[in-house]
C-alpha cells in the first residue's frame, strides 16, 4: 500500500492482489484482476499522499465508546491489510456491537457478497421491529 505503484500500474496491482488482499483473490487470479480493473480509477499523486497522511495520523479510538448504535463489525480470517485484533479493539470499545469473522479476505465482502449477506440481513433485521411498527402507524394516519 505504500507504493504508487499499486495504483498506477496496471500489471503490478492484480500481480500482487492475491498477497495483498487475501481470501477468494488469493486463490482466483482473475478475480483479482477483474476487481482491480472494474475498481481502479486513476490517482493523483496528490490524492495518494493525502491517502497515506489519513492513515498515519488519525485515530477514533477515544470517540468508540461513546458509539450507541448496535454496531455490527464484521473481519475476515484471512485479511492482510486489516488484522483481526482492529476488529477485535472495536468490539471491545463500542458497547452494543457483535463481531463476527467470516472465512475470507479484504475483498470477500464484496467478491462473496452472498456468504456475508445473511449475517447483516439477521443483524439488520434484529433492529427494525421497532422501526416496522413506527412505519405501519405513519402508514395508517
Amino acid at each position: 500500500m505504500l507504493t504508487p505503484w499499486c495504483h498506477r500500474g496496471h500489471g503490478y496491482a492484480p500481480g500482487i492482489a492475491g498477497e495483498l488482499y487475501g481470501g477468494s483473490v488469493r486463490d482466483d487470479h482473475s478475480l483479482g484482476r477483474e476487481l482491480l480493473h472494474a475498481t481502479t480509477r486513476p490517482l493523483t499523486t496528490r490524492g495518494y499522499h493525502y491517502q497515506l497522511l489519513a492513515t498515519a495520523g488519525w485515530s477514533s479510538l477515544p470517540l468508540l465508546p461513546l458509539v450507541r448504535q448496535p454496531t455490527l463489525i464484521l473481519a475476515g480470517d484471512d485479511d492482510p491489510i486489516i488484522p483481526q485484533i482492529n476488529a477485535r479493539i472495536l468490539h471491545r470499545l463500542i458497547m452494543r456491537s457483535e463481531l463476527t469473522i467470516y472465512h475470507g479476505g479484504h475483498l470477500d465482502l464484496v467478491t462473496q457478497a452472498g456468504h456475508p449477506a445473511p449475517l447483516v440481513e439477521a443483524f439488520l433485521g434484529a433492529a427494525t421491529p421497532s422501526a416496522n411498527r413506527t412505519g405501519a402507524q405513519c402508514a395508517g394516519r
